[in-house]
């Protein structure tokens, strides 16, 4: 695991920074005082970047890249997939079945305080299961898988920024809350991690083979 966290710092150092940050707001605010503040934050322009940009957290994006990692290996399409299954799994517990209850911004503002939010014209927002952020934890999923498979160090740091970009996005939209997005980009990054760690334990030569050896051999 410590050479994994190495060889890959360039993406965990900078996702490290960004939990410490979060964590401050997190415990230098209230909920509804930290979003009214990032609410306030906007532009047009930043209108339409976030209300595309946060598409990338969407589920179709694990069965894109799972078919792209099936050209890098077997291996890591099987981790890809497990960790993405496991990380599902455990947003879904918490947001529909442990804490269902729990309002999201739109909703929040509704109920419990007088405040106008930037609303995106053209984005849904959604009332309920605001705890923890799936898009962010799917982000996260993503991001750092294709950060353990390069050895470009440029490019991890390139991917650690999409997935803070997608998980911001869904503050900015409004969908969600920054603590939903901190824990969602852990959840998705400790199960990515993990999986990824154990997969190099499986010892079967033809999961470093990929779907590019099926054509050679023909």
């Amino acid at each position: 695991m410590k050479q994994i966290l190495k060889a890959n710092s360039y993406f965990f150092l900078p996702y490290l920074l960004f939990l410490l940050v979060c964590t401050y707001f997190l415990f230098s605010y209230s909920r509804p005082e930290l979003h009214i503040l990032t609410n306030e934050a906007n532009s047009d322009f930043f209108d339409v970047f976030f209300k595309n940009a946060t598409h990338l957290g969407d589920g179709l994006m694990v069965l894109i890249f799972a078919i792209i990692f099936l050209f890098v290996s077997y291996r890591n399409t099987l981790a890809f997939l497990i960790g993405s299954l496991f990380t599902s799994g455990i947003v879904q517990l918490f947001k529909r079945v442990i804490l269902d209850d729990m309002y999201r911004p739109s909703k929040y503002f509704e109920l419990h305080q007088d405040y106008q939010l930037h609303i995106i014209e053209g984005v849904k927002l959604h009332s309920l299961n605001s705890f923890p952020s799936g898009h962010s934890a799917t982000a996260f999923n993503v991001f750092l898988m294709l950060t353990l498979v390069t050895p470009n160090k440029l490019l991890k740091v390139l991917f650690f920024i999409l997935a803070a970009v997608t998980a911001y996005s869904r503050v900015y939209l409004s969908q969600h809350f920054l603590v939903d997005i901190t824990v969602g980009s852990l959840t998705g990054t400790v199960f990515m991690l993990i999986v990824y760690w154990w997969s190099m334990k499986w010892d079967k030569n033809w999961l470093d083979q990929s779907v590019t050896d099926l054509f050679q051999l023909k």
